[in-house]
């Protein structure tokens, strides 16, 4: 596992989200070789076949310590580059479940681009209260992920949101951010896959060109 410095935050939260919260990308190290793995909010890395438990210890600033003492833990010297993964580019780092989906129900990656036609509102989920794909102006990045607020009603809890949008950290993502956007803004929208043993199954909004400073408020905290 690697806790990832500024340049590499950066170089994550410029390139788009495979998922709400989350980046599967191939790591390019110093000696040459290729690695793959997941970032979670542009700052914490697992390599494939690493247990996302260490995604809930890493949180404590003692268990950080004791990973690093015990190399569970490094601070990305060996990282070259970091590519996020077209999700249907490598689909064995997913560890999705296989089967024939509709068009109806495939994952919002998949769906044509719209326009907000009318106002409405959205939501996102997130494990960290410091998401790093709102800005500090209120704005979403590019290539963000959310949900309705209508979809959003089926949420009570911060582990309902990880069953509900197949999130690959098992940490419960209890930070909600409103997402208020303008009209004409650019949308994919589609069905959550199931994935990572969670079923899926909530509706999944991508932001293409994210949004305006002021259109983000929160985040309200919801319990585990």
């Amino acid at each position: 596992m690697e806790l990832l410095n500024e340049d590499r935050q950066r170089e994550l939260i410029a390139q788009p989200e495979s998922g709400m919260g989350y980046q599967d990308v191939a790591i390019e190290l110093r000696n040459g070789e290729t690695r793959y793995g997941t970032a979670f909010n542009a700052e914490f890395l697992l390599y494939s076949g690493e247990s996302p438990s260490l995604l809930e210890r890493i949180r404590e600033p003692s268990q950080r310590l004791l990973m690093l003492e015990r190399k569970e833990l490094s601070l990305g010297q060996e990282i070259l580059s970091l590519k996020v993964l077209r999700r249907e580019a490598d689909v064995s780092t997913r560890v999705r479940e296989s089967g024939s989906l509709t068009k109806s129900s495939s994952g919002a990656s998949g769906a044509p681009e719209e326009e907000l036609q009318e106002e409405e509102r959205f939501k996102r989920f997130s494990a960290y209260a410091n998401d790093r794909r709102v800005t500090a102006g209120g704005a979403l990045v590019p290539g963000t992920y959310a949900t309705t607020e209508q979809d959003a009603k089926h949420v009570k809890t911060g582990r309902d949101a990880v069953k509900r949008y197949a999130l690959p950290n098992p940490a419960p993502a209890v930070h909600v951010f409103t997402i208020e956007p303008p009209l004409r803004t650019r949308l994919r929208r589609g069905v959550a896959q199931p994935a990572y043993g969670q079923p899926g199954g909530g509706v999944e909004v991508i932001f293409v060109n994210g949004s305006p400073d002021r259109t983000v408020t929160g985040p309200a905290q919801i319990p585990p």
